[in-house]
């Protein structure tokens, strides 16, 4: 399973990175502070679970998505944001993500959103 993770904070992007590891201990996991380079990695490598924020400088983690979902229909993303669901809810059901967390989200969360993606990661 190949995961990519993205957020432009540093220390939340690490924790994210580290919590995934721990996580799927058999996945690879990219951490990208920004969406093209996150991108050109999925393009590369392949990508069954994306986690972002929505909130990205330069390219939003929206557009990452639809690109991502572009490569790979199955990939699995789940938004891990501050933004306010209202604020990009068509957007977001647009996409069909697999789940929708708002930081600070826990261990617990986030486990639980991995344990029960839409679709099936070998």
């Amino acid at each position: 399973m190949t995961v990519v993770c993205v957020d432009d904070h540093p220390i939340m992007l690490q924790g994210l990175r580290e919590t995934v590891q721990q996580l799927l201990p058999d996945a690879s996991v990219g951490a990208f502070a920004n969406a093209d380079d996150a991108f050109c990695f999925a393009k590369e490598n392949g990508c069954d679970v994306l986690i972002g924020e929505i909130e990205l400088c330069g390219v939003d983690g929206l557009t990452l998505a639809k690109s991502v979902k572009k490569l790979n229909p199955q990939v699995n993303i789940i938004f891990l944001t501050v933004c306010d669901e209202k604020e990009h809810a068509k957007e977001v059901l647009k996409i069909k993500p697999s789940g929708y967390l708002v930081k600070p989200a826990d261990r617990e969360q986030l486990e639980s959103e991995l344990k029960n993606l839409r679709y099936h990661a070998s």
